[in-house]
């Protein structure tokens, strides 16, 4: 049995998160999951390319910086700090799964 779990587009049940988990199943996306995220890849490309005006969130800052454009050359670092932002928190890191799996 492989300890890899293929992320996919099928639901996750309890079982499935129980399983990752006591397994210490390593993740990892599906290639039907990379397909698609290239193709939204490939179609943001082409909207910025052919668009003049601004993308909100795209080629633009978010919330109250939504009128502030951003260059090409910043693209990545505004959705690499959007990501940064969104995952930090607050507190001590927990050296354990602190998710108690229920049925």
């Amino acid at each position: 049995m492989s300890n890899v779990y293929y992320v996919g587009s099928e639901p996750l049940s309890f079982e499935g998160v129980e399983r990752i988990l006591t397994q210490n199943m390593k993740l990892e996306l599906s290639l039907e999951v990379k397909e698609r995220i290239q193709r939204c890849r490939d179609y943001l490309d082409h909207k910025i390319e052919q668009q003049e005006g601004p993308l909100y969130g795209i080629t633009t800052g978010f919330g109250s910086l939504c009128n502030k454009n951003i260059s090409p050359d910043e693209l990545s670092t505004l959705q690499e700090n959007l990501v940064k932002s969104h995952a930090c928190s607050v507190g001590d890191a927990h050296t354990l799964c602190p998710t108690k799996i229920a049925p």
